[in-house]
């Protein structure tokens, strides 16, 4: 369990738009865990855009010629 000390001025809001102002509060903070979760990092994508350059390359080369062949046509 985990104690918080929160400012008098965000009780008086609380107060103003909730009766259980501890539902709210786990509510809030579940929705905020969920949210950074589910999002990623540039730090993250980073790692993840060079993780795969190697197979981007390898792939680039692999398609070279089909590339070729039909670039005329746009």
């Amino acid at each position: 369990m985990l104690t918080v000390s929160i400012p008098d001025e965000i009780d008086k809001q609380l107060s103003s738009i909730t009766e259980d102002k501890k539902k709210f509060i786990i509510e809030a903070v579940k929705q905020k865990i969920a949210k950074q979760a589910n999002t990623i990092s540039k730090k993250q994508l980073a790692k993840e855009y060079a993780d795969s350059a190697d197979e981007n390359d390898q792939i680039t080369k692999d398609f070279i010629n089909v590339d070729n062949e039909n670039w005329n046509e746009y």
